[in-house]
């Protein structure tokens, strides 16, 4: 009986780290095989631009045209319809359901409805380094919290946040 506790304790650990591992996994795709996105940030409250040691972020793809019409209740997933811009990529449209396929200069970014509205996935907080932090909230104020973020969308409308700029200057990565 005493042989068989090893192995239970390794399926145990096994499992543990298979769920760790998997938490992370859409972003990790998305940013190996995702194509290169940049949004625009909404102004947001300039006194509390950065929390701990992150940015809060909101931005103008998340009110896309025909959303009131899409009645999307809270919890409900939809897609984002995006094309390219400059010097930021448009929100054209929303969807129920995730697109097939998306033209060339076309994406399908993955929100969620909540009370405060439409927030794509994984894309409202930007972790800023400890080094960075006074920089960052400078130029945020400084730009009542608008600013580029570029992020990596992959097909299953799954993001990855990359950078965080102030015009043509990264602010962190």
């Amino acid at each position: 009986m005493p042989s068989r506790s090893p192995l239970r304790l390794a399926a145990v650990l096994a499992l543990q780290v298979a769920i760790l591992a998997a938490i992370p996994l859409r972003q990790v795709r998305a940013r190996l095989e995702g194509t290169v996105v940049t949004l625009e940030t909404v102004p947001f409250d300039p006194y509390d631009v950065l929390s701990g040691y992150y940015a809060t972020l909101r931005y103008a793809a998340e009110v896309p045209p025909g959303l009131a019409e899409a009645r999307l209740d809270t919890g409900e997933t939809a897609y984002i319809l995006v094309e390219l811009g400059e010097p930021a990529w448009r929100a054209v449209g929303v969807a129920r359901e995730r697109p097939a396929t998306t033209a060339s200069g076309r994406a399908a970014l993955r929100a969620v409805m909540t009370r405060r509205g439409l927030e794509i996935v994984s894309a409202g907080r930007f972790y800023v380094p400890e080094s960075r932090r006074a920089a960052v909230d400078e130029a945020l104020r400084a730009r009542r919290g608008k600013a580029l973020v570029d992020l990596r969308v992959d097909e299953d409308g799954n993001v990855a946040l990359l950078r965080l700029r102030d015009g043509e200057r990264v602010l962190a990565e």
